[in-house]
């Protein structure tokens, strides 16, 4: 026992994971739901093997953190064994015929063949309360976001393929053929509001600029990218950016760091500005339509916003962690959504590894000047991120974008103004008396509008550089991300280790001049 311990207290004095336990957790929960799920039919008797081997880990190794990862991740993997009850029971209701309330959370949209909208259902006796649905329908009406209305609809449940889990990611378990509206009732004032904003947003950036500059202002502030051609887009993957050309948490990121940054400057009362970033963070949370990856990105706010009131530092990677467990406590089976596994690894990339590395190369290079940083930090954190969200990439589209790093470098800074300038502009034009401030404004951010479309123009076209993987490629990709973690941990222990040894020939130096005199 006693050379056990003394093993892990090396292991983890050179990669100290339990520093972090929500982090830890995080990613024990993020493998456990996808092996639950594949043995779905005996996950009760798999939950219960967890909780007895977590119950002899935290009988041997006494320790407050191992025991707060222990019940976490319990709970997460219970909720998902729930969840996935809760679809066994929606599918035995294939192809019935059901009356029940429904509230629209999207508007509807047209197809061409037919129209499709996202609800929530307000609960019967066989159907859970805010389960949510994809509907469609062939007659010609539009539904706005918000309208509450007690329909008659089919229940189907969804193809067993790709786009079942992509559903299942989003919180959908059925398709539902809408027959008949049968009573409207007052509507949803919650999701009329974010579909009010949400129009006036789409509307207003199409009235004042050519479509082609407007989808892509659509897209950084809306996260609504069905106005991108089908031919733009496509260059956008070509290029590896796709992460930056809709809404996402490095968005919510950048508007909620600026806001917090102008209360940094003009207020020092924590209290203050606690309350307003929370109340900033939530808004721009429904605006955005409350994506995964969008909510992943409000949840790390909120503990960076809450760490001033309860007198605690903020560790970026802690709080990712946290946002991840809350979010698949809530949501198990956000763990197949695509947009916030690619969301997770980018950010874990971005705080975590992408530091380190950039730190290095300006150390071992001698970099002292600022722009000369800021290009190896941009640099740095685009390589980073491209390894970490290859995998995903790989195994979800089979494509790995060459381009993603030279493009993420020349866009940024753009990217960032737009979606700053553009943010400012909508809200400046919304109130009566100054609106003709915000031309200016929405100039700049058709200026940078304009500059992104013509790098993706021009880099989109080399399509033979958005190269064919399989699984030789994610294994060589998933091997180099493990390379880079245990290189970066070595190095901070052994750098550890010098200091240490340094400090210790200092006393020791110290204590031979004490002697002497």
């Amino acid at each position: 026992m006693k050379i056990l311990s003394k093993i892990i207290k090396i292991f983890n004095n050179a990669f100290p994971i339990f520093n972090r336990p929500m982090a830890v957790c995080a990613a024990m929960c993020c493998m456990a739901i996808p092996f639950l799920y594949k043995f779905e039919s005996i996950s009760v008797y798999i939950l219960i093997l967890f909780a007895v081997i977590l119950l002899l880990l935290c009988a041997i190794f006494v320790s407050k953190k191992l025991l707060i990862i222990s019940v976490l991740f319990l709970a997460v993997c219970a909720s998902a064994v729930n969840e996935f009850a809760t679809v066994k029971d929606l599918e035995t209701l294939d192809g019935q015929f059901i009356n029940a309330d429904f509230t629209a959370v999207t508007d509807s949209y047209d197809t061409g063949k037919v129209h499709k909208l996202t609800v929530s259902c307000d609960g019967t006796k066989i159907i859970p309360e805010n389960s949510k649905f994809s509907f469609y329908y062939f007659f010609d009406k539009d539904i706005k976001c918000g309208e509450h209305f007690n329909a008659v609809v089919k229940l189907s449940s969804l193809e067993n393929s790709d786009y079942k889990m992509y559903n299942f990611g989003n919180s959908i378990y059925m398709d539902c053929k809408l027959i008949e509206i049968n009573n409207k009732y007052s509507n949803n004032s919650f999701y009329e509001k974010i579909g009010n904003i949400r129009r006036y947003m789409i509307n207003t950036l199409s009235y004042r600029f050519p479509d082609e500059i407007s989808s892509i202002l659509i897209a950084l502030n809306c996260g609504d990218r069905k106005y991108l051609s089908d031919e733009f887009y496509n260059k956008v993957l070509i290029c590896g950016v796709t992460h930056i050309m809709v809404v996402s948490g490095l968005h919510i990121s950048i508007i909620i760091g600026l806001i917090f940054s102008f209360f940094e400057k003009f207020y020092q009362n924590r209290y203050i500005k606690s309350a307003v970033s929370l109340l900033l963070i939530f808004a721009i949370c429904a605006l955005c339509g409350f994506t995964l990856s969008v909510v992943r990105a409000g949840i790390m706010f909120l503990f960076f916003v809450l760490s001033p009131v309860l007198l605690r530092q903020n560790d970026s990677l802690n709080s990712l962690g946290s946002s991840v467990v809350l979010i698949l406590y809530l949501l198990p089976f956000s763990i197949f959504s695509v947009s916030f596994l690619l969301s997770v690894s980018a950010t874990l990339a971005v705080v975590w590894v992408a530091p380190f590395y950039s730190n290095l190369i300006n150390t071992k290079l001698l970099i002292r000047n600022k722009i000369g940083k800021v290009i190896v930090s941009v640099l740095t954190v685009s390589i980073c991120a491209l390894i970490f969200t290859a995998p995903i990439s790989i195994s979800v589209f089979g494509t790995f974008a060459v381009l993603s790093p030279l493009t993420f470098l020349l866009i940024t800074f753009p990217v960032t103004f737009a979606l700053e300038f553009n943010t400012m502009a909508l809200v400046v034009s919304a109130i009566k008396g100054i609106s003709f401030l915000a031309s200016p404004l929405f100039w700049v951010a058709g200026i940078c509008a304009r500059y992104i479309k013509l790098i993706i123009d021009n880099f989109g076209i080399l399509d033979f550089l958005l190269i064919d993987a399989g699984d030789a490629e994610l294994i060589i990709c998933v091997c180099f991300i493990i390379f880079m973690i245990i290189f970066m941990c070595i190095y901070k222990y052994y750098k550890k280790l010098i200091k240490k040894r340094f400090v210790m020939e200092v006393k020791a130096h110290g204590n031979n001049l004490r002697k002497q005199s």
